[in-house]
C-alpha cells in the first residue's frame, strides 16, 4: 500500500512539520507548535460560514484580547487560552449542532489536548477558567459576521499563523 494509504489506515496524518502525528494516540512529542499556528490559522472558524475568513488561530488570538488584566500576568493562563483550541490543528472544527452526536469525536478531540496540555505543562483543567471568554469572542464573532458589526480586522491565514507564533514565544518565554 502506498504511504498516503497506510497512514489513513492507522489513525496517522503527516504535518506542516514534517512530523507523524497518531489521532487516535497523540503523544506530546507529537506536538509542535508549528503544525498548530499552521494547522489553526488555514481552518476556518464557524464553518467558514461567513462573509470574511476568519481562522480559529484568530479565534484563539481574540479569546487572549479578551482576558482581563488579572488573568494576563498567569503565563500558563495565557499559554492555555492560545491553545485552546490546539485539537482543531490535526482534526478541524467541528459545529457543536453536528459535535454532540459525535461522542467518539469528542474522545478523540480530548486525547489530543491532554498531549498539547502536557507538552507545554499546562492544566487543563484549567480551560473552564476560559470557557466565559471563548463564548465572548463567539459572540463578537457573530455579530461581526452576521449583524454587521465591524469591530474585528480580519487577517490572513499567513498573518494569523505569524502572530499566532509570536504570541506563544511571548507567552512561553515572559
Amino acid at each position: 500500500m502506498n504511504e498516503i494509504g497506510s497512514h489513513n489506515l492507522n489513525g496517522c496524518m503527516r504535518t506542516y512539520s514534517g512530523k507523524t502525528f497518531d489521532l487516535i494516540n497523540p503523544l506530546p512529542e507529537m506536538v509542535d507548535i508549528r503544525d498548530i499556528a499552521q494547522g489553526l490559522a488555514y481552518k476556518a472558524h464557524f464553518a467558514g460560514q461567513s462573509e470574511h475568513y476568519f481562522s480559529i488561530a484568530q479565534h484563539c488570538l481574540l479569546v487572549c484580547d479578551l482576558l482581563p488584566e488579572s488573568f494576563k500576568a498567569d503565563q500558563k493562563l495565557m499559554m492555555l487560552a492560545l491553545l485552546h483550541d490546539a485539537s482543531e490543528a490535526y482534526i478541524g472544527d467541528m459545529i457543536k449542532p453536528l459535535k454532540v452526536h459525535l461522542p467518539a469525536f469528542v474522545l478523540v478531540e480530548d486525547k489530543i489536548m491532554k498531549a498539547v496540555c502536557k507538552k507545554y505543562r499546562l492544566d487543563q483543567d484549567r480551560l473552564k477558567e476560559l470557557k466565559t471568554y471563548d463564548i465572548q469572542a463567539q459572540q463578537m464573532e457573530y455579530d461581526n459576521f452576521y449583524k454587521g458589526e465591524q469591530t474585528i480586522k480580519y487577517l490572513s491565514p499567513k498573518e494569523a499563523a505569524k502572530e499566532f507564533k509570536l504570541r506563544y514565544i511571548r507567552y512561553y518565554y515572559q
